[in-house]
């Protein structure tokens, strides 16, 4: 393989699909296709003995082998319970992702004929801390290094603007994908070369596959009432009736009616289902992209009528309900020029190029430079970010708020702490991130261990701590004694997640593994 061609990819790794685009020699962003020929790859990750299998095939397999079969993992990621046993490794949710990252960067790699050793990886905007650092360490264990993160919404609006060219326009991107869902508030200008994110809301918990489990819950009371038992209790025929439930959605997006065959003991059930019926099942689904609209409106001060477009992406909002949901909130029909599949990794595409300019401008061809030269773009932080402190004279524990949700990144803040005894050398902050006072709703980041304080001091010297927050919405902090300058060095204690040395020898595990 030529290593003297290199190029970023734009990936967009989903709940359901994920796909990889870069930007080609005339400075325009295109999906790159899979070995099979596809434009998208499902996020399905079958294990068939020494072999791990990616995509269509991945998920068809579910039926025969469902228990060797992982679907959704995205929806997993930052939870430190979940694993899949895997000979004799446990498999978290950035290493499961990692397996279709490995599969896009190998077809990719395969049909350019050339490296593609740099990534941009998307995430939803709603996304705290702990998954950002799990999506970046499943790019780092499939042999990417990555450039940035990028917020879902963001790309779709780089990509939207890359087409339109919109200038001085207020644009709410409404980003319903296949497990998550996104509503951010932006400004466009500059013929679209300059995005300033304003607001975000959302809900990691929300997407196609509650829509799927509506239309598996009607087929399962249709099919209990008629037969007496739940035919979802069969591994092998609940993953038939889930794909057979994403059928059904996609039909119903397009027809008033469809009809669902449901076997399971030698009986089966023909389940028809309207148009209707599956409105009011995901209603209160509907209802909540609706909340948060409301929510995200008022926490920027913006009026509804005051929005000027209304930008539609990820597959569910091809559900008619959905854009119907949408077009009563803004009484003005939401814009679905581009191609909600695939705008998230054509945006992200543009930022990977982008970013690799900063590194590589010379690896670049002319229109691409042109292309990207002017960009920019100004994200914020999602969740607000707080450390643990103590309420004068009791032992009451508080998250107190240093940095705001909705603020501007990258940013960093300082305040100044005083050392408690005599010779203390370090000091201890627990951060956390969410928007309650009580730290037990919040999400804990972790420990951040500041160490080298001079030694043999008098208590009550003061120290200085600044807690940033990178581009890529993660957290970082650094200290430095104000009396002699000197900066502490910092260990952390993540609450969740793997150790540089983990993912490290997670990369070299991946290395022997055969992916198809």
């Amino acid at each position: 393989m030529p290593t003297k061609k290199i190029c970023a990819a734009g990936i967009d790794l989903g709940t359901t699909y994920s796909s990889l685009a870069i930007l080609n020699e005339y400075g325009e962003p295109e999906i790159i296709a899979n070995a099979e020929g596809d434009r998208l790859t499902p996020s399905a990750i079958f294990f068939d003995e020494n072999v791990v299998v990616v995509g269509t095939i991945a998920k068809e397999s579910a039926i025969a082998h469902p228990d060797n079969v992982i679907l959704f993992s995205k929806r997993e990621m930052g939870n430190p319970n979940w694993y899949f046993k895997y000979k004799d490794k446990r498999l978290t949710p950035p290493d499961v992702s990692s397996f279709v990252l490995k599969k896009l960067k190998k077809d990719a790699e395969d049909l350019l004929a050339y490296s593609v050793p740099y990534a941009v990886i998307t995430v939803p905007a709603y996304f705290d801390d702990v998954r950002r650092r799990a999506t970046m360490h499943a790019g780092e264990i499939a042999g990417f290094k990555i450039l940035k993160l990028i917020n879902e919404p963001t790309a779709a609006a780089i990509a939207f603007g890359a087409q339109k060219q919109l200038n001085n326009e207020t644009v709410l991107v409404y980003d319903l994908g296949g497990g998550t869902f996104d509503v951010t508030l932006m400004r466009v200008e500059n013929r679209g070369q300059d995005i300033r994110i304003i607001a975000s809301e959302g809900d990691h918990q929300l997407g196609g596959k509650d829509f799927d489990d509506a239309i598996i819950r009607l087929c399962v009371n249709t099919f209990i009432q008629e037969h007496g038992f739940d035919p979802s209790e069969d591994a092998s025929e609940n993953q038939q009736l889930r794909m057979d439930a994403e059928k059904a959605k996609k039909e119903l997006s397009v027809r008033n009616k469809c009809i669902v065959l449901v076997r399971a003991k030698g009986h089966r059930s023909q389940v028809t289902i309207t148009r209707e019926q599956f409105d009011e099942a995901i209603r209160p689904k509907l209802d909540t992209t609706g909340a948060l609209i409301r929510t995200l409106l008022k926490s920027a001060k913006v009026q509804a009528e005051e929005v000027d477009r209304v930008l539609l992406t990820g597959g569910s909002t091809r559900i008619p309900a959905v854009r119907q949901t949408v077009q009563n909130i803004f009484m003005k029909e939401p814009d679905i020029s581009i191609n909600p599949d695939e705008a998230v990794s054509l945006g992200a595409a543009i930022v990977a190029a982008l970013e690799l300019s900063k590194l590589k401008d010379e690896d670049l061809e002319p229109l691409v430079v042109e292309k990207i030269g002017s960009l920019q773009i100004t994200d914020v932080l999602s969740h607000s970010i707080g450390i643990e402190a103590t309420v004068p004279g009791s032992d009451q524990k508080i998250n107190s708020i240093i940095i705001k949700k909705n603020s501007p990144i990258p940013f960093d803040v300082s305040k100044e702490f005083v050392t408690q005894i005599h010779g203390q050398t370090g000091i201890k902050i627990t951060v956390f991130q969410g928007e309650f006072q009580n730290p037990a709703l919040c999400n804990p980041i972790g420990d951040f261990f500041l160490n080298g304080l001079p030694p043999n001091r008098p208590s009550g010297k003061k120290v200085r701590v600044t807690i940033s927050c990178s581009n890529n919405g993660v957290v970082d902090i650094s200290a430095r004694d104000i009396e002699s300058g000197i900066e502490t060095q910092t260990k952390v204690d993540y609450a969740i997640g793997q150790s540089d040395s983990q993912v490290s020898a997670k990369k070299l595990w991946m290395q022997t593994q055969v992916i198809e």
